[in-house]
């Protein structure tokens, strides 16, 4: 099944099906045949995160206003000849928007196994060449997998033990002059403005966090840039819309001294989390 990106045009046809992917309109150029339903190939989705709209009446139901969560990003639109990590891909909205925007290569990685996610549905009706790779970022490494122009690392941050140590691995997944879009959970809008200029991380114990086990820290936007530069990121932007924040960040150089050699050393060490397979 072919794409053709089509900019103009809002009609829907039964021969040839348009729809909108991130704001753009693709044209599938061959007809549908009668056993492919676009309903139940969603519905065959036990859970959705991210909202894909493949129809003008057919919109997953994810939890995450995607195309709105991209906008914000401000991603660039041309990726012409680079390379993308996307950690936490899970349902591949953004993997596949990158694939969109002409990147030449594009890694998707998740802890859940693609059958769990709705990234194959997803994949089978935009006809990507993508695949999620059922990966910990824990293991990745540049011998494996390479290195990278841009990694994505949204909604990630606060599901891990040792964020530190995963700020470590993305600065070590990429090129030198290349960039991080980081997204998280901040708390300044939880604090008195005093305390929330410090650099400042929660802990949220027994699923305390919306029941979810996996939610393990909330940070003040201080702590977050201070995390990043303390990896050795030069941190270029950041916004916030209540409790999520992102921040633009960029790989300048290799380390820059002894100490955060040290440091990197320490941290890379093979833990509980780093077991390989």
């Amino acid at each position: 099944m072919r794409m053709r990106e089509k900019r103009t045009g809002r009609s829907f046809r039964a021969k040839d099906l348009i729809f909108r992917v991130a704001g753009a309109v693709f044209e599938i150029e061959k007809e549908i045949p009668g056993n492919m339903d676009l309903r139940t190939m969603v519905d065959s989705v036990p859970h959705w995160y991210h909202q894909f709209k493949f129809a003008p009446n057919l919109v997953t139901p994810g939890a995450q206003d995607s195309a709105a969560v991209l906008e914000w990003l401000n991603l660039p639109q041309d990726l012409g000849g680079l390379s993308v990590l996307d950690i936490g891909a899970r349902d591949g909205f953004f993997s596949f928007e990158c694939e969109r925007r002409g990147a030449t290569e594009v890694l998707a990685i998740d802890y859940v196994p693609e059958q769990f996610t709705g990234f194959p549905v997803a994949k089978k009706i935009l006809g990507s060449r993508l695949n999620l790779v059922h990966e910990s970022i824990y293991n990745l490494t540049p011998e494996r997998y390479g290195r990278f122009d841009l990694v994505l690392f949204l909604g990630v941050l606060y599901h891990l033990p040792d964020p530190m140590r995963a700020l470590d691995i993305v600065f070590n997944m990429m090129k030198p002059q290349t960039w991080l879009f980081l997204e998280t959970i901040v708390i300044d809008d939880e604090l008195p403005p005093e305390i929330a200029k410090r650099p400042l991380m929660q802990f949220y114990p027994k699923a305390s966090k919306n029941r979810d086990y996996t939610n393990y820290w909330g940070m003040t936007e201080a702590c977050a840039v201070d995390l990043l530069e303390e990896c050795d990121f030069c941190v270029t932007d950041r916004r916030r819309a209540g409790e999520r924040g992102v921040f633009v960040a960029m790989k300048t150089a290799e380390r820059k001294n002894s100490c955060a050699e040290i440091a990197w050393t320490v941290r890379s060490r093979d833990n509980e989390y780093a077991e390989s397979g």
